[in-house]
């Protein structure tokens, strides 16, 4: 007899097998339709810089109809479109009256659907659209715009207020079960104790480390081989396994660290899905095997000691890869539970929130899918969110706090053009008047490790990324692996230096790793050094320890700076073992000490071109991402009213509606802009968007109609199978869902 459980798993397989059945792959490679008009009436304003917005806009035949009407069939040979643009800062909500100056914009409108606005920085603005009649001042408004607020655009010189709040976070970290011998994995929680028995110096500050780790969605069962999904597999082998090898060694050795990670949604999808890591075995797999054989070829040539280590860092990523049975996260959530990490997560599908801020309901989606996967991931609430890009708005601040976000971090111009003068510069927290406490990112370790041209990545002893043997290697001597498609495509084999700024690729010297393991080394002591001295000064001016919080993309740790691990792991140890002044934390950790803060709330700002907006929200005709708007926004007001009209739904309805969810909120990322304006993977970018954007109104539409296509549904779950477990469409909605109670 089998138990109810069993019966169970057999209902779900059962289900999978359906589900399985229905799947068509090829209508994965259906060319998306996008509409070139609504025939709506609509308006938005979007801020791109601190003098420049974005006006998208369409007057739709409905409201033309009702014009013609009201004024009589004439009535467009008399009147032009215009827009007015009013200030409002420190007014309530605009009807039209209340506002501080306007001016008027008529640059023959009606023959565009979008406009850039020239404004002032650091005010509010609301815009009508409206007909004007030829040589009078009377304006009939049909649309409004919603409420943007400019950035600042320079550092904050006044004293306007000075202020202090409190905020207080249990401490994460613990004692941890160790042998005698390795007590020192322990040590920073002995000192904080006072279990330390031999003198050490007081602390004179803090120092934070946190790498944000993030790939867009790229799953593509359609394929055999797909390009894209390399991006992961690349990021697994010099990136995450070699992450938790540093981790292992540290615990290996008894040596105590603290870092901050941040995980994003989507990458938690990828590596804890099956498919991918079927892939990725095979993945690995054939570098293995290519490696193997560059290594057999190899007995007199300079590189043999290259592939050699090359080959070891392959064996390595596979034995940690297999030791979580291909889940990593497993990896990460052990030593969060030991106290030694902090994780935390990411808006939903790395969408620009402040881009969203108009539609409140899709800016909570974005936090509370996040939320919800991360606690099914992790087993707790995080504590922190990295914004996407590090975009930041003030409104930000009510959401994260609604959804038990405690802290984030901000580019350091946001601290510099907050609302009054920034005491302590980016070297303390600052809390907001809602109560969020934010960090700034330190300009100094940026600039000594993110610069490839002036930081230490550039040195010309470590390897060069550009330079893979693929590309130098005949064609026919290439594994078909590594050109599928007939593409070549990196292995990670590469056997030359950086050798100096201004040397062409095919003018680079052998790498040789004992002058790169020199280099990293010498850059870990400079490094942990130059931290001592930071604190020491500014404790000798201010009589406070400062914070130095130092943020980086994971990927440049292992991907693009391939010593990157070593040179962590050697700043981990020189900061317990060399000094006593700075003292590693998490910012949870940080905050359950550190609890009396400034007052203050930072400007808008991102860690994109300018510091702003211009990197998603690009003018440049050949780079141009800002029409992904439009239909965005568009989509999520169809998006909200579906999910309140059918909030009871089931059964396939509900499956449709959960993927068109998905599909909108895949179409949001912000990767996909920042590959276009970029010039990166641009035509790859510009069909995800697009196919997002088609099946979201597809299944939508199927939705308002009553005729779903099943085999669609199944399609797209199977393909894009992200949240599966945590998406639910009625957040859309205007009842919401209801908040679980804080944990």
């Amino acid at each position: 007899m089998m138990d109810d459980s069993e019966n169970t798993k057999d209902e779900e397989i059962g289900v999978v097998m359906r589900v399985f059945e229905a799947v068509d792959l090829s209508i994965l490679n259906n060319e998306p339709v996008l509409k070139t008009s609504y025939n709506e009436t609509y308006f938005w304003l979007l801020p791109k810089d601190p003098c420049t917005a974005y006006a998208i806009y369409e007057i739709g035949e409905q409201t033309r109809e009702h014009l013609r009407k009201r004024f009589g069939n004439y009535f467009f040979d008399h009147n032009y479109l215009v827009m007015r643009v009013y200030q409002v800062d420190g007014q309530g909500e605009f009807n039209g009256f209340n506002y501080n100056s306007k001016f008027e914009v008529d640059d023959f409108l009606g023959d565009k659907n979008s406009y850039w606005l020239s404004l002032a920085p650091d005010h509010e603005y609301v815009a009508e659209l409206g007909y004007k009649t030829r040589n009078t001042t009377n304006f009939e408004m049909v649309a409004r715009s919603n409420r943007i607020r400019m950035p600042r655009g320079q550092e904050q010189k006044e004293q306007r207020y000075a202020d202090w709040r409190e905020i207080h976070l249990p401490d994460p970290s613990h004692e941890v079960n160790m042998p005698q011998e390795k007590w020192r994995y322990n040590y920073y929680w002995y000192r904080k104790h006072g279990r330390i028995l031999h003198p050490v110096e007081e602390e004179k500050g803090y120092w934070i480390l946190l790498l944000h780790n993030h790939l867009p969605f790229v799953r593509h069962p359609e394929y055999r081989v797909s390009i894209e999904e390399q991006w992961l597999f690349e990021a697994i082998t010099s990136v995450y396994t070699q992450l938790l090898l540093l981790f292992w060694n540290m615990e290996k050795e008894g040596v105590d660290f603290r870092m901050t990670i941040s995980l994003s949604p989507p990458l938690i999808n990828m590596l804890q899905d099956p498919l991918l890591q079927k892939r990725y075995r095979v993945h690995l797999r054939e570098l293995i095997a290519f490696t193997e054989k560059e290594y057999a070829n190899s007995w007199d040539k300079p590189f043999r000691q290259t592939v050699e280590q090359t080959l070891h860092r392959f064996f390595q990523a596979r034995k940690v890869f297999e030791t979580y049975g291909g889940d990593l996260t497993r990896g990460f959530r052990n030593f969060q539970n030991q106290g030694k990490l902090e994780i935390i997560t990411c808006a939903a599908t790395h969408a620009i929130l402040p881009f969203y801020l108009h539609y409140p309901q899709m800016v909570q989606a974005q936090l509370r899918t996040a939320i919800w996967e991360y606690e099914r991931v992790f087993g707790r609430k995080p504590k922190g969110m990295w914004l996407p890009e590090n975009a930041y708005h003030p409104a930000l601040d009510e959401f994260l706090l609604s959804e038990g976000i405690c802290w984030t971090v901000v580019n350091t111009h946001a601290l510099r053009q907050g609302d009054t003068r920034c005491f302590y510069d980016v070297n303390a927290p600052v809390i907001t008047e809602h109560g969020l406490c934010i960090f700034g990112i330190d300009d100094q370790t940026k600039g000594q490790v993110w610069s490839r041209q002036h930081g230490f990545p550039g040195d010309p002893r470590y390897k060069e990324w550009y330079r893979d043997v693929v590309w130098d290697a005949d064609w026919d001597y290439i594994p078909e692996y590594f050109k599928v498609a007939g593409v070549r495509r990196n292995s990670g084999l590469k056997y030359y230096r950086v050798t100096g700024k201004d040397v062409p690729l095919d003018k680079k010297d052998y790498y040789r790793p004992a002058w790169a393991a020199q280099a990293a080394a010498d850059h870990a002591s400079q490094f942990v050094r130059d931290r001592e001295v930071q604190a020491r000064q500014f404790w000798q001016k201010n009589h406070r320890k400062p914070i130095f919080f130092s943020a980086y993309d994971g990927e440049l740790f292992g991907h693009w700076w391939e010593e990157g691990p070593l040179w962590l792991e050697l700043v981990l140890k020189k900061m317990l073992y060399d000094q006593t002044a700075v003292r590693p934390v998490t910012p949870s950790e940080y905050l359950s000490e550190q609890h009396r803060h400034q007052r203050l709330t930072p400007g808008i700002s991102s860690w994109g071109e300018g510091d702003y907006f211009a990197t998603w929200l690009s003018s440049r005709p050949e780079r141009s991402n800002a029409w992904i708007y439009r239909h965005l926004f568009k989509l999520i007001e169809l998006m909200s009213r579906l999910a309140s009209e059918r909030y009871a739904a089931t059964g396939l309805e509900e499956r449709a509606l959960n993927q068109a969810a998905r599909e909108l909120m895949l179409a949001q990322s912000s990767d996909w802009g920042f590959l276009i304006e970029t010039g990166q993977a641009v035509h790859y970018s510009q069909m995800r968007i697009k196919q997002h954007l088609d099946w979201a109104d597809q299944l939508l539409q199927q939705v308002q109609s009553g005729s779903i296509d099943e085999r669609l549904v199944a399609t797209l779950e199977y393909a894009h199978n992200i949240f599966s477990k945590d998406m639910d469409f009625r957040i859309f909605s205007r009842q919401g869902i209801p908040k679980p109670e804080q944990g």
